[in-house]
């Protein structure tokens, strides 16, 4: 047995939204010289091109109200006219995408913004402009996520669709579905696996026949534990190439930030819908063709015992189960299956057999081996294993909504800026 450990850090400036540092309000005039030179550049690649997109792109940025998407569905120079569309833009985490994409995106990538509230969205725009963050007037589209016609149009006039307006098990399957007819790919910040599951049956099949690429819990759920559990045993077969491996156990070592409203909306929901409280331990719930202790023998389960602390003595310290483990192991372990039955020459799968396989996401803070760090986990772990049992009993759940921030809300700006993480990632081969 062999084991190797990828640290993927990132600074803090991955994580903000913004850059580092103080954003400077631009005053009135520049956001008017900024919107005539919006119009001027605009027009000017209008005239000198053929395609009939660039004059609906010219159009829809020019709009002084959002698109209704539902007017969309029968024009064909609408088709695909935008690059990625920020489905949910006006809330509290979609304003933070549109705001680093609208800064930090190439200038060529055709950028709109959508959601249900007139207002909000011209709001948008308009303070965009006035902060700094863009010299654009981003396009925008009106509609309903529960409006089939309306998602159906989004779908159309989109190459990808990131959606940030969740919950998604209550506002996002009509928009799934809607992409997956149209070839449209799409990403979201889900962490609600019931609801995955269902996408899953219901759209996987034409999602392939499109070509549409579906990416559910494309943010802190889950993409440090996939991306890393995946870096981790690339590097450890390389250094053994006749090894598969066989476990693989994430450390959150360094964390500092918050939750918004709507992640907390979405925890009230996986408390309250049955779906979800009966899939939340179950380990293989996206895996396709599951079979109970088969397929996850080898797998640790999600079980308050894995709470207790324990010590690991390659990082030196204690640690506890995350409170992201029961969304992450789900999708790193539908990871390993789907990489496993991959016909595809270009695919390597460094993994062992699913039913060899285990993953375990753990927090182990400021990396202590001390009794303080027993004591830190320990008492980590209680406060988990206390909201979680809140969450669950009724009574407690309506205190707690109202005790905690709510959907628009979240962590203040200058919280966000200083935010870091630390994930390390220990990999185990076998040799067969």
């Amino acid at each position: 047995m062999a084991a190797s450990t990828v640290s993927p850090a990132l600074p803090a400036a991955w994580i903000s939204p913004h850059r580092l540092g103080v954003n400077r309000r631009r005053p009135a005039r520049f956001a008017q010289r900024a919107r005539a030179r919006r119009v001027l550049t605009t027009c000017a690649e209008a005239t000198t091109s053929s395609d009939a997109r660039d004059a609906f792109f010219l159009r829809a940025s020019l709009a002084t109200s959002p698109t209704p998407l539902a007017s969309l569905m029968n024009e064909p120079d609408a088709s695909k006219a935008f690059d990625v569309v920020v489905w949910g833009a006006t809330g509290f985490t979609g304003t933070l995408v549109t705001r680093h994409l609208a800064k930090h995106a190439p200038s060529n990538l055709r950028i709109a913004i959508a959601g249900r509230s007139e207002t909000k969205l011209c709001s948008l725009v308009g303070s965009l402009v006035e902060r700094g963050d863009s010299d654009v007037l981003l396009p925008m589209l009106q509609g309903d996520a529960a409006d089939a016609d309306d998602m159906s149009a989004l779908a159309k006039v989109a190459r990808c669709v990131v959606s940030a307006a969740g919950p998604y098990g209550e506002h996002g399957g009509v928009l799934v579905g809607a992409c997956a007819n149209e070839g449209t790919h799409y990403a979201d910040l889900t962490g609600e696996p019931g609801w995955m599951r269902s996408i899953i049956d219901a759209h996987d099949a034409t999602a392939r026949a499109t070509g549409a690429m579906i990416v559910p819990c494309a943010g802190f759920d889950s993409v440090p534990a996939d991306v890393g559990s995946y870096a981790a045993a690339t590097e450890l077969q390389r250094r053994f190439p006749d090894a598969k491996v066989k476990s693989v156990k994430s450390f959150l070592t360094k964390v500092l930030g918050g939750f918004s409203g709507g992640t907390l909306a979405t925890g009230w929901r996986l408390a309250e819908d049955v779906r979800e409280r009966t899939s939340f331990c179950d380990v293989d719930g996206l895996v396709p063709n599951a079979v109970p202790g088969t397929t996850n023998k080898c797998q640790k389960p999600l079980a308050f015992s894995e709470l207790d602390p324990i010590y690991d003595s390659d990082l030196n310290a204690y640690a506890t189960m995350s409170p992201f483990a029961p969304c992450d192991v789900k999708v790193v372990r539908r990871t390993v299956s789907l990489l496993n039955d991959s016909d595809s020459e270009d695919t390597d799968c460094p993994y062992a057999d699913l039913p060899e396989f285990c993953y375990e996401g753990k927090l182990a803070a400021f990396e202590l081996g001390t009794p303080i760090g027993w004591i830190s986990s320990k008492v980590t772990a209680s406060l988990v294993e206390a909201a979680v049992r809140g969450a669950v009993d009724e009574g407690t759940r309506v205190k707690m909504k109202d005790a905690l921030p709510k959907p628009g809300e979240g962590p203040p700006e200058w919280f966000r800026n200083a935010g870091f993480w630390e994930m390390r990632f220990k990999a185990e081969v076998s040799f067969f």
